[in-house]
């Protein structure tokens, strides 16, 4: 991936589930929220800013009123909502961030302070970025050891303090696929990545798509 700006920061987001949201201009109605807010967020720059409470408002309308998804609770902060087909539960925080609650069995996560954390993989990310030097180290890691710490790259990006619940990545690790070597370049690294996604109390209940 090529990695996008953050509109408030203007750093780079990396596309970490639970890290960013991307708000798309499709849900702009009548100049509300604000064209120029749409675009890449980290989630804690949205959670920040002004813009937050627009955006929660035009993502609830487009789900429930015109996706048609049925709002099923209303926990402090939050509104969760399921599909018409009942197989997708998603919530909405009022701080702008989307998680998808049914991708996640319940029983998988880990209990810490204010919630839980539940295991994400991604199978092939494809990491892109114009500094070469970032790539080489990535992939002279992964060919010696075979793995290689998220926080570092968090880190190589000037990303580090724009984490949410930092907990949730402090395990968070590229695995060498020797299949996806083939996309490796100068500039670009593929492997599979395994982190954690921070699921907050209010709304954990909900995981695996439980009501």
């Amino acid at each position: 991936m090529n990695l996008s700006r953050c509109v408030a920061c203007d750093l780079p987001v990396l596309e970490l589930e639970g890290q960013f949201t991307k708000l798309d201009s499709f849900f702009i109605q009548q100049g509300a929220p604000p064209p120029e807010t749409a675009g890449w967020w980290h989630a804690r720059c949205l959670a920040g800013s002004a813009a937050a409470p627009a955006w929660y408002a035009a993502r609830l309308r487009s789900y429930r009123d015109m996706r048609r998804f049925e709002p099923i609770a209303e926990p402090a902060g939050w509104t969760v909502l399921r599909s018409p087909q009942r197989d997708k539960v998603l919530a909405l925080a009022q701080s702008g961030e989307l998680l998808e609650l049914s991708a996640y069995p319940r029983k998988q996560g880990r209990a810490v302070d204010g919630g839980v954390i539940v295991p994400h993989v991604d199978e092939e990310f494809h990491l892109e970025l114009e500094d070469a030097a970032i790539i080489d180290t990535i992939k002279v890691e992964l060919a010696a050891s075979g793995t290689y710490p998220l926080s570092a790259v968090l880190a190589a990006l000037g990303i580090a303090d724009r984490v949410v619940h930092p907990e949730a990545l402090e395990r968070g690790a590229f695995h060498r696929v020797r299949s996806l070597e083939e996309h490796w370049g100068p500039h670009a690294v593929s492997a599979r990545v395994e982190y954690g996604v921070f699921i907050p109390a209010e709304v954990a209940p909900f995981l695996g798509g439980a009501a």
